[in-house]
């Protein structure tokens, strides 16, 4: 099931992802569930964004060596 994300002035698309997910490198998916608002680097505060439910690999490694 879906969520919904309200963006803070000057959220992009990778800094999303990365507070949601922790991989800035998935916010293709939160792109994609979101094609409206393609055309914003830079969010303006307020706006609402779909969050797509994303698979997160879970790595037994530390963060450094993964």
């Amino acid at each position: 099931m879906s969520s919904i994300y309200t963006t803070r002035a000057g959220d992009t698309w990778d800094i999303i992802a990365f507070n949601l997910w922790g991989n800035e490198f998935k916010m293709t998916e939160l792109q994609q569930a979101n094609p409206d608002y393609l055309g914003i680097l830079v969010f303006d505060a307020g706006v609402q964004l779909v969050v797509p439910v994303v698979e997160t690999a879970v790595s037994s490694l530390p963060p450094w060596k993964q």
